[in-house]
């Protein structure tokens, strides 16, 4: 089988995923506490964690919304519309929509069911709301939990999906 010169490498793996936080300093805190892992940059604008060969990236809500132009080219401004910033950075009055939550979901990966039961069991000492548990068809296992901005976190084990 031959290849399409003009087709493009193919891709390997998601380096970056990033999450929003209404306080940047408390979120660092938290995933430094739960994950004992030190950011390997912090700013007032964000933060990023290595896990692995993968990025995980904290912004601060209302800081990314405007392109960064550096010497070497422009990053696009990302992140929640202007509308969105202001639900979730403006107290409601409405109970259920006090703290609105933008409930971003991230899997973490862990090798084995058992390392799934021991994270389960860590994050619960630590006082972490572990939400759900949920055991796949392949044999894999999840839990799912919720970080300071109600965001939605996974620790998984192979056999979640055919090709993990």
């Amino acid at each position: 089988m031959s290849s399409n010169p003009s087709s493009p490498p193919p891709l390997s793996h998601i380096l970056e995923t990033c999450i929003y936080a209404r306080d940047l300093s408390a979120s660092v805190e938290f995933y430094k506490g739960i994950f004992n892992i030190k950011p390997f940059l912090e700013t007032p604008r964000m933060s990023g964690f290595s896990l692995g060969q993968t990025t995980l990236l904290l912004f601060q809500i209302g800081s990314t919304h405007e392109d960064v132009h550096l010497q070497n080219g422009t990053i696009p401004g990302h992140g929640p519309t202007e509308t969105i910033r202001h639900s979730l950075l403006t107290p409601s009055d409405t109970p259920t929509e006090k703290n609105p939550k933008l409930k971003q979901h991230f899997c973490l990966a862990v090798n084995n069911p058992e390392d799934v039961d021991r994270w389960d069991e860590h994050l619960r000492n630590k006082g972490v709301n572990v939400t759900a548990r949920m055991k796949w068809e392949r044999g894999g296992r999840s839990i799912y939990f919720e970080d300071p901005d109600g965001h939605v976190g996974e620790i998984a084990s192979r056999g979640l999906w055919a090709h993990y």
